[in-house]
C-alpha cells in the first residue's frame, strides 16, 4: 500500500532518520513499522497556519457548524499537503482535527484515498444539533481508530459512527529503545507529559509532606513548586532532552507518576509504556478511560490510584519507596508487559488491518 501520515508538525523532518532506527519509532504512530513491513510510506507535516484567509472565511461562515475540534485553521493546514496525497492509498491522520479536515476535502473530491483517523479526546465535547450532524459526516468518511474501548461506545452514540468503522486500537511504544539502564536507579521520582489531562496539582501536594524530591517534565502550566519539585519545561516539538536523555530520565528514576484527571480518554499511554520498558515501577490513575485491558495488571505490572486522591497516591509511592525489592519486581513485570501489550509494532499491524479495508 502507499500510505501517508499526517501529522501537525514535528516528524517529517525526522523521517529520514526514524526509518534509519535512530530514535524511539513510536513518535510515528506506526509509520516507521508499516514501511519496514514494505509499505511505501511518507510522513507530512500539517501546522496550522498563523495567519490564513481560508481558515478565517471557514471559521466566519461555519463557526458553529464545524466537526468536533475542527477549525478553519485545521482546513488550511490539511490543504498544503492536498497534492502530496494524490497517489495515495490511504491516508492516516494521526488527530481528531487534522482527521476531520481531510473528511472535509475529501466531501468536495480532492481526497480520493481511503481515510484513516487516529482519535483521541473528542468524547470530551459535547455535541448537538448542527455540529453533531457535522462531525457524524466527517467521521463516517473515515475509518475510526481509538487507543483504548473506553471511548468507542460514546463515539458510536454521539458522534454518529457506524459501529463497523470504529477500531480500537491499544497504542504500543518501541521495546528496542525504550529498555532498561544497567546502573540502579537515582534519588527522585519523575513524571513527564503536556496532555490536558494531567494532573499535576494533585502529584504536586502527593510529594510534599514530607518531602520526596521529583522531576517533572513538561510545558503544562504547574502550581507553585516546593524547593524539592523541578520544572523541566518541555514536549516533544521543543523539547529540552534528547530522546536519549529521557530514556536515562526514565532509568534514573525511582518510580514514574502517571497523575491524570478522570476522563473517558485514555491518556498517558506513551509515557507508562516508555517508562515501563524502562523497567521502572509506573504510579498511574484509574481513571473511566483506562486502556491498560487485561494484560497489565494492577500490583504486578504497574500501581493504579484513584484519580484526584493525593493521599492515595502518596499511599502507593510511599509502598514503593520503602521497599527496593517490590519496585524492582514490578519494574521487571512492567518491562514483560510493555513487551506483550504495549509494542508499538502490534499497535502497526493492527493499523495496517484497518488501512487495508475498503471504502464502504
Amino acid at each position: 500500500m502507499k500510505v501517508a501520515f499526517v501529522f501537525a508538525g514535528g516528524r517529517e523532518a525526522r523521517w529520514k532518520e526514524a526509518r534509519e532506527g535512530k530514535g524511539p519509532s513510536d513518535f510515528f504512530y506506526g509509520a516507521v513499522e508499516m514501511a519496514r513491513a514494505g509499505h511505501d510510506v511518507i510522513c507530512l507535516d500539517a501546522p496550522d497556519p498563523r495567519r490564513s484567509p481560508l481558515a478565517a472565511l471557514y471559521n466566519l461562515l461555519r463557526d458553529r457548524q464545524t466537526p468536533v475540534r475542527t477549525r478553519g485553521e485545521h482546513i488550511a493546514a490539511t490543504r498544503r499537503v492536498l497534492a502530496r496525497l494524490r497517489d495515495r492509498d490511504v491516508v492516516v491522520a494521526a488527530s481528531t482535527s487534522h482527521a476531520n479536515a481531510l473528511a472535509w476535502w475529501k466531501s468536495l473530491g480532492r481526497v480520493r484515498a481511503r481515510l484513516v483517523g487516529i482519535h483521541c479526546g473528542h468524547v470530551n465535547f459535547p455535541l448537538a444539533g448542527a455540529r453533531q450532524q457535522a462531525t457524524a459526516a466527517a467521521m463516517a468518511r473515515q475509518q475510526v481508530v481509538l487507543f483504548a474501548e473506553s471511548e468507542r461506545e460514546a463515539t458510536v452514540q454521539t458522534c454518529g459512527v457506524p459501529a463497523p468503522r470504529v477500531h480500537a486500537n491499544a497504542y504500543g511504544v518501541d521495546v528496542d529503545f525504550w529498555t532498561p539502564g544497567s546502573t540502579p536507579p537515582g534519588d527522585y521520582v519523575l513524571s513527564v507529559g503536556n496532555d490536558g489531562r494531567r494532573d499535576y496539582a494533585t502529584l504536586v501536594r502527593a510529594v510534599t509532606s514530607p518531602p520526596v524530591r521529583t522531576r517533572i517534565l513538561t510545558r503544562r502550566p504547574l502550581p507553585e513548586l516546593p524547593a524539592h519539585v523541578e520544572n523541566l519545561r518541555g514536549s516533544w516539538h521543543a523539547p529540552v532532552v534528547t530522546d536519549e536523555e529521557l530514556r536515562d530520565l526514565y532509568r534514573g528514576a525511582l518510580a514514574v507518576i502517571v497523575p491524570l484527571e478522570d476522563s473517558l480518554q485514555p491518556s498517558g499511554q506513551s509515557v507508562a509504556l516508555q517508562a515501563m520498558a524502562c523497567g521502572r515501577p509506573v504510579i498511574l490513575s484509574r481513571t473511566r478511560g483506562l486502556w491498560t485491558g487485561d494484560g497489565i495488571v494492577d500490583g504486578r505490572d504497574l500501581l493504579l490510584v484513584e484519580p484526584g486522591s493525593p493521599g492515595d497516591l502518596r499511599r502507593a509511592l510511599d509502598g514503593l519507596l520503602a521497599d527496593p525489592a517490590r519496585r524492582e519486581s514490578i519494574g521487571r513485570c512492567a518491562r514483560e508487559a510493555a513487551m506483550r501489550h504495549g509494542n508499538i509494532a502490534d499497535f502497526a499491524r493492527r493499523l495496517t488491518a484497518v488501512c487495508a479495508l475498503p471504502e464502504s
